[in-house]
């Protein structure tokens, strides 16, 4: 059983820190760029969705791939930063564990959806049947996070991962696991619906 989220921080408490200078642009090694590149199978023309993007560097490495690419997050002061720097990705404010569904998201429209960071904010009871709805056939879902296991608890909350064995339980509940790579104390999965066509 997939657990939800803990209670997070409000799209107040980020635009605080956002505005403070205290959660700085996630960088990218270049061991995730081939890894994600590779297991999310990138083509050119693919249409791509960042949830929680916050200052959207992760957005615009998608849409430099070729991506047409949404970024998507509930703090303003976050999407500003984002939209400031140059790009093809766009920007819109949302709450994802709001009850309004967006219409950014047509059903069945979706080839890469990630979550950069992100996941373990969500409420996953209601993200992942979302994502299983947004997403395109043969559509895949990203995911990057911290290992609590390997952090001694220490992590702020807004660096807050996942422990290893809700990590392992991600195959369930209709998923299956097509790839998994690790970096550092943070690992790379991409899940795909069960039953859904491979290329």
């Amino acid at each position: 059983m997939i657990r939800t989220a803990a209670p997070s921080l409000t799209a107040e408490d980020w635009n605080g820190l956002y505005a403070s200078g205290r959660v700085t642009p996630r960088l990218i090694g270049d061991g995730e760029r081939r890894s994600a590149h590779r297991t999310l199978s990138v083509a050119c023309g693919m249409s791509a969705v960042d949830l929680g993007c916050g200052t959207g560097k992760w957005t615009r490495q998608l849409a430099a791939w070729g991506l047409d690419t949404i970024g998507l997050d509930f703090s303003q002061v976050a999407l500003t930063q984002a939209r400031a720097a140059v790009s093809r990705a766009r920007y819109e404010l949302w709450d994802i564990n709001d009850e309004a569904t967006s219409d950014l998201l047509p059903p069945g429209s979706i080839d890469i959806i990630s979550c950069r960071l992100s996941f373990s904010l969500f409420d996953r009871s209601r993200l992942l049947p979302n994502v299983r709805r947004w997403m395109a056939p043969r559509g895949r879902l990203y995911i990057l996070t911290n290992i609590t296991d390997q952090h001694d608890g220490k992590l702020p909350a807004y660096e807050c991962g996942m422990s290893e064995e809700d990590i392992t339980s991600l195959g369930s509940d209709g998923w299956h696991v097509r790839d998994v790579f690790r970096l550092n104390r943070r690992v790379g999965i991409v899940l795909q619906p069960s039953g859904s066509p491979h290329p």
